[in-house]
């Protein structure tokens, strides 16, 4: 029993060694491997120090000494090897066992003169060299494997991102309201297009007490996921307020004092908020840091509601918003917008601009407000071309007229 168990101790010992010294992943396989090429060399060098006549004394001791270590390596090594092998048989017989024997066999064959024969030692060099090759193979078809599959991985991951994304732009965009409120003498229609996935621009219909609508325009800064989510919480909020206050300047007010507490990202939000009185045409509004909204008067003249504004929602709280009132007249077309339209961008890196947009409203604004909206949008496609859409695109068209009846966008 104790023989047995020593035997099993030896070998486990001997595996251990394999694995440690042998195998490409061991601990000490590539010094052990550096080892042996030192060696090759360093045999290979003592056959022609050999050659020099008159060679003192020590150093024919030296380098019969340095056979001695060579030998007991490389015959350490040869051993290993065998023990390692799966089919030992087939090992000793083949390229590799053959070099390694024929590397060792010229020391003991001590009976002629091997001195010559130890040069076949460099066939070592190119067995340990296509050894390497064979391990480099290895592990650049390893490592492409791993890539392969992170690769695939990645884009399982990101084609789930785009489908939430899609999900999420979906909601987003029903969110928004689809139809103008029915008022007697009003239409409305809009339009939203994100430049990314999810915008940061809103707008909204907003139906009040005693019959009013509240218009809604509004920009997000930035765009993508933290710009959608304020977006949703700024429109929330004061769709909610508006119900509550008569004053356009008040419920921007207010809405600005709790978005503050809610703005942990530190972003902000320009808005257009106006009250109409769908029977008299009387739009009172107020601006929070937006573009003025653009006014085409019957006779196709085109205005800017100028009336000084504040500062954006969300920046700093206690901001008040200054209120001001205009007449529509029958035949107006009101037109609510986001910066995305007039800083649109072609090619050459010109912009689409505020003339352009008053053109459009001055020659097609006469027709229905979805007709203006399409041939705005149109334009600004055409102008663009080829070149990305750079922001968020939003539209509101508003048209009153005292003797039109009920329209439905």
């Amino acid at each position: 029993m104790r023989a047995l168990r020593a035997a099993k101790s030896a070998s486990a010992a001997v595996r251990g060694l394999v694995a440690v010294l042998l195998e490409g992943d061991g601990r000490w396989a590539r010094a052990f491997e550096s080892l042996i090429l030192t060696l090759i060399v360093v045999s290979v060098a003592s056959v022609a120090v050999e050659t020099i006549q008159s060679l003192p004394g020590w150093a024919v001791q030296a380098l019969h000494f340095e056979e001695i270590v060579v030998v007991a390596v490389f015959s350490f090594e040869y051993l290993l090897r065998i023990v390692a092998a799966q089919h030992k048989l087939r090992f000793i017989v083949s390229f590799q066992g053959v070099v390694d024997l024929l590397s060792i066999a010229p020391f003991y064959l001590g009976g002629v003169d091997t001195r010559w024969l130890r040069i076949l030692r460099l066939l070592r060099l190119l067995r340990v060299l296509k050894l390497r090759t064979h391990l480099l193979e290895a592990t650049v078809a390893r490592r492409t494997r791993e890539l392969a599959e992170k690769n695939a991985a990645l884009e399982q991951a990101q084609a789930q991102i785009r489908a939430e994304l899609e999900v999420a732009r979906a909601l987003q965009v029903a969110i928004l309201p689809a139809t103008f409120p029915v008022r007697s003498g009003c239409e409305g229609a809009a339009r939203m297009i994100p430049a990314t996935t999810m915008g940061g621009d809103f707008y909204d219909f907003i139906e009040l007490p005693g019959g009013h609508i509240g218009l809604v325009m509004a920009d997000v800064a930035g765009k993508g996921v933290p710009a959608a989510f304020f977006m949703a919480v700024s429109r929330t909020n004061l769709r909610e307020l508006a119900a509550h206050h008569e004053s356009p300047g008040a419920c921007l007010a207010h809405t600005n004092e709790v978005l503050c507490l809610q703005n942990p990202m530190d972003l902000f939000v320009t808005v257009f908020y106006c009250i109409l009185d769908p029977a008299s045409g009387l739009l009172h509004y107020a601006n929070g840091g937006h573009n003025p909204p653009l006014l085409r008067r019957a006779d196709g003249s085109v205005e800017a509601l100028s009336g000084a504004g504040g500062l954006v929602l969300g920046a700093m709280p206690g901001v008040s918003f200054p209120d001001h009132a205009v007449q529509l007249r029958s035949g107006d077309r009101l037109v609510l917008y986001t910066d995305g339209i007039t800083e649109a961008f072609n090619a050459a890196d010109e912009a689409y601009g505020m003339e352009r947009l008053i053109d459009e409203i001055r020659v097609y604004g006469g027709g229905a407000a979805a007709e203006l909206i399409e041939r705005i949008c149109r334009s600004v496609t055409v102008f663009a071309a080829a070149a990305p859409q750079s922001d968020d695109i939003t539209l509101i068209v508003l048209s009153w007229d005292q003797l039109a009846p009920a329209a439905l966008q």
